[in-house]
């Protein structure tokens, strides 16, 4: 059997089963992901040149900022108030799909995820199809934050 799946070396593929080439062609399964390993190295050496407590302390202040402007901001429904927590804010809009409210971001420039996030119980326990989701890091900034909230503002008005 092959040891390593992807490029040509698939036949068929269904919900029933897959086959494979035949050999040789069914070990060949494609270039690894060379310019991602890359990328990953450059990333980490970029990573550990940063001062850790400055970039918790950084991240924390715009998560802050941004958890407390999508609170203020009407039909905006923020999911989840742990105590400890850092890094993203889930979020639904009244009266628009997740989809939708990503979509009309994505055309103001603000990049966001949305949908269930595999986690659909969770879900289903706030009884939503899924969820906006905007993720900070350290690169992120308060300009980054009022830009999303800017633009929700729009969407909103829109729906």
């Amino acid at each position: 059997p092959p040891w390593q799946g992807g490029g040509e070396m698939i036949d068929r593929v269904s919900f029933e089963g897959t086959t494979y080439q035949a050999p040789p062609f069914r070990f060949e399964a494609g270039t690894p992901h060379i310019a991602g390993a890359v990328g990953l190295g450059a990333a980490i050496d970029w990573f550990d040149g940063l001062d850790r407590r400055a970039v918790e302390a950084h991240e924390a202040e715009v998560f802050t900022a941004l958890d407390g402007m999508l609170r203020a901001t009407e039909g905006v429904q923020v999911l989840g108030s742990a105590k400890h927590r850092l890094g993203a804010v889930s979020f639904t809009v009244d009266g628009a799909h997740p989809s939708d409210i990503g979509a009309f971001l994505d055309q103001a420039g603000v990049a966001v995820r949305t949908g269930h996030h595999c986690c659909q119980p969770l879900m289903a326990r706030f009884g939503v199809p899924g969820t906006v989701r905007a993720s900070l890091g350290a690169h992120s900034s308060k300009a980054d934050v009022m830009g999303l909230c800017e633009a929700l503002r729009g969407i909103i008005r829109f729906f």
